[in-house]
């Protein structure tokens, strides 16, 4: 399966986004949040965007404390974490101020739980740089509780479940297999418009069709038959 970058709607709605935040406010560069719900895609989008950018991705984990997601984020500036929290922090700083980066943080809900979101805000007005908050589809509500951290929110990105037009153009720019339109009618409706889970899909047709080549197009009889066993396969 290719694994480009197509512009679906929240891919464009990303960019957009991006652009607002880098040009900043009278000098000022603030804080972008992305929100949605689980398999939308956000996670795909900033690594890949971390890939291909001079930007930093860091994956906030449950356990996180301060300490815990400064050394996280001094890693990924590409140091080696010394220190306590606020050696930490200078670490981070001076990195960003030496060479300015668009930071992500991913599954930022944690940070929103653990009430150390703040060190972000800090970060961000220090060192000046892009930052983006990634988190689930209620996370906005959740920072209402941070409204220093809110002010400096630039833009705010919605990741939306896919609908049956863009799975279509997924799937003929990702997937290398011929899928008829009952085929994408049924990834649309079993995949409940979810990124990962249409992309298990694809990547399912195209298995299907490198088994048995005389199958020149897929369809929902292929699909649903071969699905249901690799779901019962799972289960045992």
């Amino acid at each position: 399966m290719n694994h480009q970058v197509v512009k679906t709607k929240n891919v464009q709605a990303f960019f957009a986004g991006l652009e607002v935040l880098r040009n900043g406010v009278k000098g000022r560069i603030g804080l972008m949040l992305m929100k949605g719900a689980p398999g939308t895609g956000k996670t795909f989008i900033t690594q890949k965007q971390a890939m291909e950018d001079d930007t930093v991705y860091v994956r906030c984990k449950y356990i996180d404390k301060p300490k815990s997601l400064l050394q996280s984020i001094v890693a990924e500036l590409g140091e080696e974490p010394r220190g306590h929290t606020s050696q930490l922090f200078n670490q981070a700083l001076d990195q960003l101020l030496n060479r300015p980066r668009t930071l992500i943080l991913d599954e930022a809900d944690y940070m929103v739980q653990a009430g150390i979101i703040e060190i972000i805000r800090d970060l961000n007005d220090m060192a000046n740089t892009p930052v983006i908050i990634s988190g689930m589809e209620n996370i906005d509500k959740k920072l209402q509780r941070f409204p220093h951290l809110v002010d400096r929110i630039r833009a705010i990105v919605h990741f939306k479940l896919f609908d049956l037009g863009e799975i279509k153009l997924l799937g003929k720019q990702v997937c290398e297999a011929n899928i008829d339109d009952s085929g994408y009618d049924y990834i649309a409706k079993t995949g409940q418009g979810k990124f990962r889970v249409t992309n298990d899909l694809f990547d399912l047709a195209e298995r299907l069709q490198k088994r048995s080549p005389a199958l020149k197009i897929i369809h929902a009889g292929h699909l649903a038959p071969a699905w249901e066993k690799e779901k019962t396969r799972e289960r045992r």
